[in-house]
């Protein structure tokens, strides 16, 4: 987990490096300014994950508020970050291996969550603009209490669950719609974590701990930019991520300002 945490990280600082591009006539200059675009963001997903080795899935779904961050340094490069607050929902879990074992319908965990993103334009001509993009994304959720029916005395489970996401990949941008900007991206889009949960029973005590790995890997994004005037915008995207049992989807929506 700490490998892919630290290979996402270092796909963004390379997408952020000023002098990755094809060549131009002029160092980048900072003299014509940046541009900050502060904004609400939402996003909505649902995707279906492995544990214990793909012998199950659950499938995890999760609503994020986030206030969000863009700094746009160049014509071609962006970068931004979010902070919020989540809400996420495992549909169930089961755990054998406590001092009784329990099948957990989680409901809404709350959480907070930290994310970074860079864009990178690479070529931008006719029209069409290609470039490529990185985020990476990091839950942390509240431990949350459940009383364990069925039993003769009392018992208590307490679990808590995180998970990151790294998505990377290569994207088209029609640039020449005026007022509405709508793009296209197949990249790699990988989401893991886990859930630990701690079971207390009288004088008896178990803690277990379930690794989830997301099924679909690779994600289909149609998205657009509508720029209602010079300073503000709204951004929408739609994900598809395709596997064995299916498809994952997901829905952002943004909303920021831009001077």
């Amino acid at each position: 987990m700490k490998k892919k945490a630290t290979l996402s990280l270092a796909v963004l600082l390379f997408l952020c490096l000023p002098n990755y591009s094809f060549p131009q006539t002029q160092d980048v200059s900072f003299s014509s300014g940046i541009k900050i675009k502060p904004g609400a963001y939402f996003e909505y997903f649902a995707r279906k994950m492995t544990l214990d080795e793909k012998q199950y899935t659950s499938e995890l779904t999760s609503y994020i508020f986030a206030l969000n961050l863009e700094l746009e340094i160049n014509e071609g490069l962006s970068i931004s970050a979010m902070a919020g607050y989540t809400l996420s929902n495992y549909e169930s879990l089961i755990f054998r291996e406590l001092p009784f074992s329990i099948e957990l319908d989680v409901g809404d965990v709350g959480g907070y969550i930290f994310g970074a993103e860079a864009r990178k334009s690479l070529l931008d001509t006719n029209g069409i603009e290609f470039g490529l993009y990185g985020q990476f994304i990091y839950y942390t959720g509240k431990e949350k209490n459940w009383d364990i029916p069925g039993l003769n005395v009392s018992g208590t489970l307490t679990g808590k669950p995180t998970w990151m996401r790294a998505a990377a990949g290569p994207y088209f941008k029609f640039t020449s719609l005026g007022s509405i900007a709508p793009y296209l991206s197949v990249c790699y889009n990988n989401l893991w974590g886990k859930f630990e949960a701690k079971q207390t029973v009288q004088t008896l005590n178990g803690i277990e701990e379930k690794e989830l790995k997301s099924k679909g890997l690779i994600d289909i994004t149609l998205g657009s930019i509508l720029s209602l005037n010079d300073y503000f915008f709204l951004k929408g995207e739609v994900h598809v991520l395709p596997h064995s049992d299916g498809m994952d989807l997901g829905f952002v929506a943004i909303a920021a300002f831009s001077f």
